[in-house]
């Protein structure tokens, strides 16, 4: 068993796949023969599973109280190795087995800041008193950025008057080009960041510590201003999803919505639509007839 995983991890690293994942297949392959050798009473090799095996193995797993998509995960690894096994002719090319279908789980709508948790997060970094924090953040908050095209920003991508303004993405994700029209907040931040002495230029709009902010900066201020607020699992992209859960709640249509984010399907934008459980929790409580 140890040398065939010890094969199959050396076929991973050749493959260069991260570090990560060759321990978690490494893990998962060892979780399954281990599994095999007790039920079966014979040695794990791959010409040696069946069907009835992996159908027995995904009930066992789910006796376990894993989550769905850790079982999921586990048989994802399974898979992986048995078409190894077959290219390497320890398994016969059409050998049957039938891996069982993933575990459905209810699909989680993405992370995202209430309107309670935004303000903290606003009232912790204008605490602050930086004006580029305050302005990388509530444009965020109010333009759907994504972290990389935040950081590419030059002030010639921005345009700001008395009433209107725009924010330009020359390169977002796929490479697609789009436009976003900036709202009241968003202007009056980035004329405290100095949009009128900038205005036209080639210069970043944010600048860290040696030249352009990055992603990886943005990240370390913003997990500053988390901290400072007492909040929980809150990423860059949770500031994206803010701003498309706040449209969504807003009654923005679903098209509208995913041209702001540079969203290639509907279905992507949907899911901001999806409930939280909090809001689940909100609408169970209406039924309640306990004062």
């Amino acid at each position: 068993m140890v040398s065939v995983v010890d094969r199959f991890c050396r076929f991973l690293d050749r493959a260069e796949r991260s570090p990560l994942t060759r321990r978690n297949y490494r893990s998962d392959l060892e979780g399954l023969a281990t599994w095999f050798e007790g039920q079966n009473g014979c040695s794990f090799s791959p010409d040696q599973i069946t069907s009835t095996d992996l159908r027995e193995y995904k009930r066992w797993l789910a006796g376990q109280a894993l989550k769905p998509a850790t079982i999921n995960r586990k048989f994802a690894s399974l898979r992986c190795f048995l078409n190894w096994a077959v290219d390497v002719r320890l398994l016969r090319r059409g050998h049957g087995l039938r891996i069982p279908k993933p575990v459905r789980e209810q699909r989680r709508g993405p992370r995202w800041l209430d309107r309670r948790e935004q303000h903290r997060l606003i009232r912790a970094v204008e605490r602050a008193g930086k004006s580029r924090d305050v302005a990388a953040i509530l444009l965020m908050l109010n333009t759907g950025l994504r972290v990389a095209e935040l950081c590419a920003l030059v002030w010639r991508d921005i345009r700001v008057t008395d009433r209107h303004g725009t924010v330009t993405v020359r390169n977002g994700k796929g490479s697609k080009h789009r436009e976003i029209p900036l709202n009241k907040d968003a202007r009056r931040v980035l004329l405290l960041l100095g949009y009128r002495e900038h205005a036209g230029k080639a210069t970043p709009v944010f600048l860290g510590q040696r030249g352009r902010l990055t992603p990886r900066g943005f990240q370390l201020l913003l997990g500053h201003y988390v901290k400072a607020a007492n909040l929980q699992e809150v990423t860059p992209h949770s500031l994206r999803h803010s701003f498309c859960k706040n449209l969504a709640n807003a009654g923005v249509s679903l098209e509208k919505i995913a041209a702001l984010a540079g969203h290639e399907s509907l279905e992507t934008t949907r899911r901001y639509c999806e409930p939280s459980l909090g809001e689940l929790e909100e609408a169970v409580e209406l039924v309640s007839e306990e004062e």
